[in-house]
């Protein structure tokens, strides 16, 4: 006797769905990517924060390393930026800039076309974050968490990015 068409419809759903499942966690790893972007990029009012020397990490999420969430990685000298932008298990991004009046004025060097993009991250005024040099704390970033301590990927992408 031959299966029902409903029946086999239903055998062929786990396969379908799972490939489904896998567009649509790229479309939202894509889509995360974008959203951290633009909460970066969007203004802020208030006084001119500044950035002292030293390293930093901000991402989308609190917990570092999440899947899905963007991170920023920075060295600031002199009001000078160098460093990454990127998502765990995917590519980067170098980045370049300066401290603007209340933004990070950046150059985002694309990595597969080496393109390059202009952003600007708002600072919100009147919060300080520890640096990992110790000492003044940087102005926190609009739309992103700080996060204390680097991992040895973060060290990586600052070496790779300094370099270039």
């Amino acid at each position: 006797m031959a299966p029902s068409p409903a029946l086999a419809a239903q055998s062929e759903s786990p396969i379908w769905g799972d490939r489904v499942q896998t567009s649509l966690y790229r479309l939202a790893t894509a889509a995360a990517a974008v959203i951290g972007l633009s909460a970066m990029a969007s203004g802020a009012s208030g006084s001119t924060p500044g950035i002292p020397n030293g390293t930093y990490l901000y991402g989308e999420s609190p917990v570092a390393d999440t899947v899905g969430a963007v991170y920023f990685v920075f060295e600031a000298q002199e009001g000078r930026l160098n460093g990454a932008i990127y998502q765990p298990s995917s590519s980067f991004d170098c980045v370049r800039g300066t401290v603007g009046e209340g933004a990070l004025d950046l150059v985002i060097t694309d990595a597969y076309d080496q393109s390059e993009s202009s952003y600007s991250v708002a600072m919100v005024a009147d919060t300080t974050i520890a640096s990992s040099s110790g000492g003044a704390g940087v102005t926190e970033l609009e739309g992103m968490y700080a996060i204390a301590t680097l991992s040895e990927l973060d060290q990586q992408l600052l070496a790779t990015c300094n370099a270039r």
